[in-house]
């Protein structure tokens, strides 16, 4: 008889533990690693079997497109299966990822992916700015106050603990009134404020900007940036979504992607408004060791639409992570 470890979101928010920057850094530190192997992997295919990255497949229900992304990274490999609303009223996005058992092939691990999808996402940006910002980056403009957003917070204080103002930008007011007062309580030197009421001015002011909602229609535009802004973008996943304008793009004199390959698929604003050969893949610029520090006078933009190897990273980590620290339901299987 085999085990099978279950992590509930609270397990996995006692190990994320939102707020503090080493987590944060720890898990960065892991997308690089995992950019890198990705990035091998493409271009030499006996490096391939280590980062797997298969496309994924979905079915249709009734109220859900449900996705599944397999996926390995080194040792670890997983299933992420998100079910995406279609139907008018639900909301969420309810996501779970199974982890296989190395030697023995069956599942050794089920766990909550509500929040880890979040965190990849983030930690892929924070990598972006740690290498990008300016590094006394002093204001924040983070568009939408999802979980995203909130990660996007986290991981850019980690990496620019210079920041001081951070203003949240949210179409619901309800939420971006929570998230703010819930930043203030985990950030209490530092001063959050909304963003609706003077987007412009706080744009213009920002030393980066992070872009995390699902708009199909611009939401940042380009002749808001000042120079030397660095933007993360990771909202849009599909052709018809733009979150930035076409002159957001046009400005950016470096464009970082996660994958060059499913940007040119995925990614709206960067297809409609540059091209491909012009793009830079993440983990290239961090093998080839590339210097980007003459860049921080510069636009930069990073933009992402997520690779699967960052899911298997990810639980992998929280895996290891909860069986260290006893964390969990072991459940006879």
């Amino acid at each position: 008889m085999s085990n099978i470890l279950i992590l509930s979101r609270a397990d996995l928010d006692k190990v994320l533990a939102q707020g503090d920057p080493k987590v944060a850094n720890e898990i960065i530190d892991l997308m690089q690693k995992t950019f890198e192997k990705f990035s091998q992997g493409q271009a030499d295919e006996r490096l391939a079997l280590e980062a797997q990255s298969p496309q994924r497949i979905s079915v249709s229900t009734e109220s859900h497109k449900v996705l599944f992304m397999p996926s390995r990274l080194d040792t670890t490999t997983a299933i992420k299966i998100v079910s995406v609303p279609t139907k008018e009223g639900l909301s969420g996005l309810p996501a779970t990822i199974l982890v296989l058992d190395e030697s023995t092939g069956s599942v050794q691990a089920v766990m909550n992916a509500g929040a880890l999808t979040a965190v990849r996402t983030a930690a892929g940006s924070g990598l972006a700015t740690r290498l990008y910002a300016n590094p006394e980056s002093k204001n924040l403009v983070v568009f939408g106050a999802g979980a995203q957003g909130r990660s996007h917070v986290d991981m850019m204080i980690a990496v620019r603990p210079s920041l001081e103002r951070i203003a949240i930008w949210n179409r619901g007011e309800k939420r971006r009134v929570e998230l703010i007062e819930e930043l203030k309580r985990d950030y209490p030197t530092r001063t959050f404020v909304s963003a609706n009421e003077r987007l412009e001015e706080e744009v213009k002011e920002a030393d980066i900007v992070c872009t995390c909602t699902n708009a199909t229609e611009p939401v940042l535009f380009g002749q808001w940036l000042k120079e030397g802004v660095h933007l993360n973008c990771v909202g849009s996943y599909r052709m018809d979504m733009h979150e930035v304008d076409a002159e957001t793009v046009k400005r950016a004199e470096v464009i970082v992607v996660d994958s060059v390959d499913a940007c040119a698929h995925e990614a709206g604003e960067l297809v409609k408004s540059s091209k491909p050969q012009d793009w830079l893949e993440m983990g290239h610029i961090t093998l080839k060791q590339m210097k980007t520090e003459q860049d921080r006078t510069k636009i930069t933009l990073f933009k992402s639409v997520g690779i699967s190897v960052q899911d298997s990273a990810i639980a992998g980590l929280m895996v290891a992570h909860a069986k260290k620290d006893g964390l969990g339901n072991v459940v006879p299987f």
